[in-house]
């Protein structure tokens, strides 16, 4: 299996299906219209389990006769999920608006040059993972934020765990 290829982002550039890409470190006035509209859905996208919990918020609110307001969540999240096989992250498109050709106008913006990128990084092999992190550190607040929601949570499986390794250790002391 043909492992995925990594960006060094400590070189300035790197070819992406036999294009040249440099990695800019500015944007401007157009193009950072649109990383205002990109980091917000970055910053806010949906995973599985908000899904999910919106959905049951929906159920409690129809349950208790609340209609309007469950119906208002399942609209707003049929919106926000139509069409998501065909749209890019929005983490790929903050890269692609620092990534750019030899010859592109930084003063111009466009998705469908974005969309021809994208498509090129794909087909050379390049591991999303690249990209998501260089959005992650480009939108200000973003990796503080993410660390503060994961905190909580990395100190309650650390509490159930001790509390798990406590219970085994009690059965194997009262056996």
């Amino acid at each position: 299996m043909e492992l995925l290829k990594q960006i060094d982002y400590s070189k300035s550039s790197f070819v992406a299906n036999g294009v040249t890409y440099l990695v800019r470190d500015s944007l401007s006035i157009e193009r950072y219209k649109y990383f205002e509209k990109y980091q917000i859905t970055f910053g806010f996208a949906r995973d599985f389990k908000s899904v999910y919990e919106s959905l049951d918020k929906s159920i409690d609110f129809a349950n208790k006769g609340k209609g309007v307001d469950a119906w208002n969540i399942i609209f707003n999240l049929r919106e926000q999920l139509k069409d998501l096989d065909k749209r890019a992250h929005s983490a790929m498109f903050i890269c692609a608006l620092f990534i750019v050709t030899e010859d592109e106008d930084l003063t111009k913006w466009d998705e469908h040059t974005a969309e021809v990128k994208i498509s090129n990084w794909n087909e050379e092999g390049y591991d999303q993972n690249c990209f998501f992190r260089l959005a992650a550190n480009l939108v200000p607040g973003y990796l503080e934020n993410l660390e503060s929601i994961f905190q909580p949570i990395s100190e309650l499986a650390a509490a159930a765990e001790m509390i798990k390794q406590q219970e085994l250790s009690s059965n194997n002391t009262s056996i």
